[in-house]
């Protein structure tokens, strides 16, 4: 009797290899989509890190300049020299103005996510001295993964030019 010996694959066979080969294919979409959503979440809070950072370096050097602070809606600085610095909060981004002789000269805006609402106050105790932006989430209902980082901005104003007038008095102290 001969034996046939086959070298194909049957039906059946071929039916489980398609079968586990989508299964791969399938968890393997499913991962790289979660991978790029994370990848797109992490840019956002990178770029929204690196936003607050500079705004807050910002407020806080234009602030300890300052001689006189108007808070209103927005936060208005006089400079020493004569100009003007205007910070303005209109969804979704900060707005600093410089001007000088009432003409802007240089205007700097500050993206914030949508979600965000900012605020200028002082403190109550010494009115005018130190300023405080406070940045926090609005009561609007989002996605937990669009929720804007919640931050407080401090400074006094005119701390560069006491600390000056400091410097100064012990330079003509010293013998």
């Amino acid at each position: 009797m001969k034996r046939s010996h086959r070298t194909g694959k049957t039906l059946l066979e071929a039916v489980v290899i398609i079968s586990m080969m989508s299964l791969i294919v399938g968890l393997a979409a499913t991962s790289l989509a979660t991978l790029f959503r994370l990848r797109q979440q992490m840019s956002r809070d990178s770029e929204q890190a690196a936003a607050l950072a500079r705004l807050g370096t910002r407020v806080r050097q234009d602030i300890h300049e300052a001689v006189a602070v108007e808070l209103n809606d927005d936060c208005s600085l006089a400079l020493a020299d004569g100009g003007a610095i205007r910070y303005s909060y209109s969804a979704p981004s900060m707005v600093r103005e410089v001007k000088r002789d009432e003409t802007v000269v240089h205007r700097d805006r500050f993206l914030l996510p949508r979600s965000a609402s900012a605020e200028f106050s002082h403190n109550s105790d010494s009115p005018g001295k130190l300023v405080r932006l406070s940045i926090r989430p609005t009561e609007v209902r989002t996605r937990k993964i669009e929720m804007p980082r919640t931050t407080t901005i401090e400074a006094v104003v005119g701390l560069n030019r006491a600390i000056d007038k400091r410097a100064m008095a012990s330079k003509e102290q010293q013998p």
